[in-house]
């Protein structure tokens, strides 16, 4: 995706907490109301990928701290969206106390048209893509 040819249609930055979760989705439905995609699939992969940062990526904070921050982006471009999620936690690393049941990235892989996972020292970002699909009500199947 060229950068210049995307419209930048939300920023949040959200507290690593589970609320956030629902929050992102819940904003990036509002902000992709008017573009056919696959909803189940965006919902169900914000989701894990929120979920995900909350539960992994500040895990060696004390929790009297502040809470870390999760950041949702969205762009939109003709061909669909990126829906970027990231964080500046420890990254991905093995979790022999994981409190999941370490499904999360395979369940995103399943349901996105493309994933990339950048893991840096100061966090990770998941960037999902998602194509548009033809509306039904305007497609007629000759």
């Amino acid at each position: 995706m060229d950068a210049r040819d995307a419209r930048q249609r939300l920023d949040l930055d959200l507290p690593a907490l589970p609320g956030s979760a629902p929050r992102a989705r819940y904003a990036i439905r509002a902000a992709i109301a008017a573009i056919t995609l696959d909803l189940g699939a965006v919902d169900l992969a914000v989701s894990e990928a929120v979920t995900n940062a909350v539960i992994h990526a500040y895990r060696d904070r004390d929790p009297a701290d502040e809470p870390g921050r999760v950041r949702v982006t969205l762009d939109v471009d003709d061909d669909g969206v990126w829906i970027v999620v990231s964080d500046r936690g420890v990254g991905l690393s093995p979790r022999p106390d994981s409190p999941g049941l370490g499904l999360g990235l395979q369940v995103i892989t399943d349901v996105c048209d493309e994933l990339r996972i950048d893991q840096r020292t100061d966090g990770t970002s998941v960037r999902m893509r998602f194509r548009s699909r033809p509306d039904p009500e305007t497609t007629q199947g000759w």
